[in-house]
């Protein structure tokens, strides 16, 4: 492996090797992946990221087990990390499992949760396609069906960016009468 974009399926090997290392060390790892490794784990196994981003414990053993993971296959530094874990809404109480092996459970988020925090990124270059890709999953087809599951799991608009509603606007324009 390089450091070229990771895939679900290299996601998901480079995970089970986390938990063997984990598992090897007699620890368990508990992991809530999230962004564009989420979409590729649970969503879309044809998307493709460069890092894994996630909430996990034990953290300093996670990072150990990830830094051998990753001297192995050459990957950066910080292919896994949790930098987002200041920017979640809390607890996804509807989060899904999606790996568990000796060392390791892995859980993404659900849809829903998933679009609020791609809604609340809204990269034009990284998150339109997946905001209508998880609006078509929660069943929401217009901008203010997007808003709506996005204030449930923020609790409200105000962490709302300009960005975000003209880019929901763009990708969900209201019908033609």
């Amino acid at each position: 492996m390089t450091s070229s974009p990771f895939d679900g399926v290299t996601i998901s090997e480079l995970l089970r090797e986390l938990g063997a290392e984990m598992h090897e060390a007699g620890l368990h790892a508990e992991l809530f992946v999230v962004g564009g490794a989420a979409m590729a784990l649970a969503y879309n196994t044809r998307r493709a990221t460069r890092d894994v981003d996630a909430v996990f414990e034990p953290k300093a053993h996670v990072y150990e087990a990830a830094d051998r993971v990753g001297a192995r296959h050459d990957l950066p530094a910080g292919w896994l990390n949790d930098a987002v874990k200041g920017l979640l809404p809390g607890p996804d109480g509807d989060a899904r499992p999606v790996l568990s092996a000796p060392g390791i459970e892995v859980s993404v988020p659900s849809p829903h949760y998933l679009l609020a925090l791609k809604v609340r990124a809204a990269r034009v270059d990284r998150d339109a396609d997946d905001i209508e890709q998880l609006a078509a999953l929660c069943g929401a087809s217009s901008a203010n069906e997007v808003l709506d599951i996005a204030e449930r799991v923020w609790g409200g608009r105000q962490w709302l960016l300009p960005k975000a509603q003209y880019l929901l606007e763009e990708l969900f324009p209201p019908a033609a009468d």
